[in-house]
């Protein structure tokens, strides 16, 4: 039966979370640093992180496929903030790694969300946010698995 309690309806603070979300976003990650940075480039950027990673790797760990994973890579080159070269061992992948405003970048992002996760955990407890985070990843598995139903 559907929750008729409006301020529980999952719809609608899905929305709102998700607006929240991007405006903090944007105040304090993107616009900060490197103009154009959006939503889609973070977590393709975070993935990357301070130590490279091949393309092929990197669609992998977002399970998004090499293309969608170039598209947003060429526009974080085109940002200055990723540099990618051939692999030294497999000539046919290319290795991607952080430009050094890229690193700067990529740390400042980190602390941002750190502090996030630190007043998070101030509001519902650390024990809470956890649960949270666990929810969540529960919730991302069940829709990778959705998708991949659908797509078989």
């Amino acid at each position: 039966m559907l929750n008729e309690d409006s301020t529980r309806m999952l719809g609608k603070l899905l929305y709102i979370l998700k607006r929240l979300s991007h405006e903090w976003y944007v105040t304090k990650l993107c616009h900060a640093n490197v103009n154009d940075f959006n939503n889609a480039h973070l977590p393709v950027f975070m993935s990357i992180g301070t130590k490279g990673i091949s393309n092929g790797q990197l669609a992998a760990k977002l399970s998004i496929t090499k293309q969608a994973a170039s598209k947003v890579i060429k526009e974080l080159e085109e940002l200055k903030v990723v540099r990618s070269e051939k692999c030294a061992t497999d000539a046919r992948s290319m290795m991607l790694y952080l430009t050094d405003d890229g690193i700067r970048f990529y740390e400042h992002i980190k602390n941002q969300m750190t502090l996030l996760e630190d007043q998070y955990k101030k509001v519902v407890g650390a024990k809470n946010y956890e649960t949270a985070v666990n929810v969540m990843l529960k919730l991302i598995d069940y829709h990778e698995h959705l998708n991949k139903a659908v797509l078989n």
